[in-house]
């Protein structure tokens, strides 16, 4: 075996390197002035502007965007992400993979305490995974660990995890922001504990949280690592409505706010003192049909709609033009991507109608769609509840507020209630496995993972399964092909679109940032005066 130190890795260093053997506080917002007198006195407060609360500080149990970017502040993983969603050593100082990736050992930080001063050590990542990988925990993510067999503290700096079998995408899966590693103390008191008094290694202390208000942390004095310039603390509010959001960002309220519509994206463009940031996401945006209830379980139907749903308006109405019809049922980006219809469902109005009559519904049907209840979130759904209306098919608009959704979409299938859900997914490992498999394989349904539409296939399922048994890029990313095509001809969602992240960001706020898969890293977040 060899070791891979330090650096971001790309996922075909990574999975070459694996086939080789080698491993790869103030309470309110401070704006304009303020801030740089805070600033002059030593203490900065830094504001953030997010588009929802968090559900869960649990980072095993976390499922949603904006819960996993809090715990990012607070946490460590044993890996973690750059900005560009290359892999970094964080936790782990080097590791070793088997070729047949089989068995992962971590070589751990030494001298790293939880903020409680518990100390960090192999049993603290031992106890952190078993938990994850328990079945009786009934974890959101507990997919992400079902692979691991056993874990085998080596000694106090090294730990090993040996797999069921191959898993060509376990190493993304550790840098996942899930995998944080929690305090053993914090854990022995209990998961609703922990739900809400995030203990971790990470830049920032958890300090309180008021639900709808906002979450405080506070930096840690004694993080592992150094020549690091953090804010005192850090602030951030769940701001659902898009332009009070961008009104704290203009008005110095805010010094990052995420996201920016693009409606407002000229507005905040011109402003002074302000930038907005842009990338392009990995982000896929899309309407689930379900796929074992009619009219849903006709592929026609769903076809239809797909043809229904005008693409490129979409684009110009709702994102402003910082979007592109989906391609494939990934984004690109995502590593393993590829394209399965260049400029995706066409619009085709006539083609619909033809296919629903074919799938039994000549006069269309009624349903019901099931969203956020984001200012964005609801423009998007009233254009396509006007484009379905073309031909035929009435949708009644559900919006919720996110926990709400979350606790009705996660309702097993003998219980679920849902037609049509609109809603987006980030593959938080970069790779095409966490891309696919929660979507669509056949053992995803809800309430394991996130599978809405209910759709199964057989064949797609081998596929997956096939793309996870070797460490070899190019044969993943030849499973991966097959699936994105027998998938997209299914449509068991309506493809719409993939963004660009745009965030607002004031003059001499640094280290915040978006990621590309829709999550927030503040970790750096300092301000720096004029």
């Amino acid at each position: 075996m060899g070791t891979r130190k330090g650096k971001g890795l790309t996922r075909r260093q990574l999975l070459r390197h694996t086939a080789a053997g080698v491993a790869g506080a103030a309470l309110s917002g401070i704006g304009g002035p303020w801030a740089w007198r805070a600033l002059a006195q030593g203490a900065q407060t830094l504001t953030v502007a997010l588009y929802a609360d968090a559900i869960s500080l649990d980072p095993f149990d976390s499922n949603d965007n904006l819960s996993l970017a809090v715990e990012r502040e607070i946490f460590d993983g044993l890996l973690g992400f750059t900005p560009d969603m290359k892999i970094r050593p964080e936790l782990a100082t080097s590791w070793e993979a088997s070729k047949d990736a089989r068995s992962f050992t971590f070589h751990l930080r030494q001298g790293v305490k939880f903020h409680d001063g518990t100390p960090f050590n192999a049993a603290a990542v031992k106890m952190n995974f078993d938990r994850a990988r328990d079945p009786n925990h009934k974890l959101k993510k507990f997919s992400l660990y079902e692979p691991i067999e056993s874990i085998d503290v080596v000694n106090d700096a090294t730990v090993r995890f040996m797999l069921h079998s191959p898993f060509g995408a376990m190493l993304y899966n550790f840098a996942h922001p899930s995998s944080r590693i929690i305090s053993p103390a914090a854990l022995a008191k209990g998961e609703q504990y922990i739900a809400r008094n995030p203990v971790g290694t990470g830049p920032f202390k958890f300090v309180s949280w008021t639900p709808g208000q906002q979450i405080e942390l506070a930096r840690n004095p004694d993080f592992w690592q150094s020549g690091r310039r953090q804010a005192d603390r850090l602030v951030i509010r769940p701001v659902v409505e898009d332009a009070s959001r961008v009104a704290m960002l203009l008005g110095g309220d805010a010094q990052f706010v995420y996201p920016v519509p693009g409606v407002q994206v000229d507005a905040v463009s011109k402003a002074s003192g302000v930038t907005v940031q842009k990338r392009w996401s990995i982000y896929a945006f899309y309407v689930a049909m379900h796929c074992q209830h009619e009219p849903f379980r006709n592929v026609k139907v769903r076809q239809a709609l797909n043809y229904a749903v005008d693409k490129d308006a979409l684009d110009k109405v709702v994102l402003r033009g910082f979007g592109r019809p989906l391609d494939a049922p990934m984004a690109p980006g995502v590593a393993g991507y590829s394209q399965v219809q260049a400029g995706g469902w066409p619009y085709d109005v006539a083609k619909a109608k033809s296919l629903l009559a074919e799938g039994g519904f000549p006069k269309g049907f009624e349903t019901t769609l099931w969203m956020g209840n984001q200012t964005e979130t609801m423009r998007l759904g009233e254009t396509i509840q006007q484009m379905l209306g073309k031909v035929g098919v009435t949708v009644r608009l559900q919006p919720m507020e996110a926990a709400t959704l979350t606790a009705v979409r996660y309702k097993p299938i003998a219980e679920n209630q849902s037609q049509m859900n609109l809603a987006g997914w980030s593959p938080s490992t970069g790779d095409a496995d966490w891309a696919l498999r929660p979507l669509f394989d056949g053992d995803s349904w809800p309430p394991t993972l996130f599978n809405l539409s209910f759709y199964k296939n057989a064949q797609v399922d081998e596929l997956l399964k096939d793309g996870l048994s070797t460490a070899a890029p190019a044969e993943r990313d030849k499973d991966y092909a097959e699936a994105s095509r027998l998938i997209w001809a299914d449509a068991p969602v309506i493809y719409l679109y993939n963004s660009q992240i745009l965030a607002g960001v004031r003059t001499g706020t640094t280290g915040a940032y978006a990621m590309p898969d829709g999550t927030v890293d503040l970790r750096d977040a300092g301000l720096t005066g004029k």
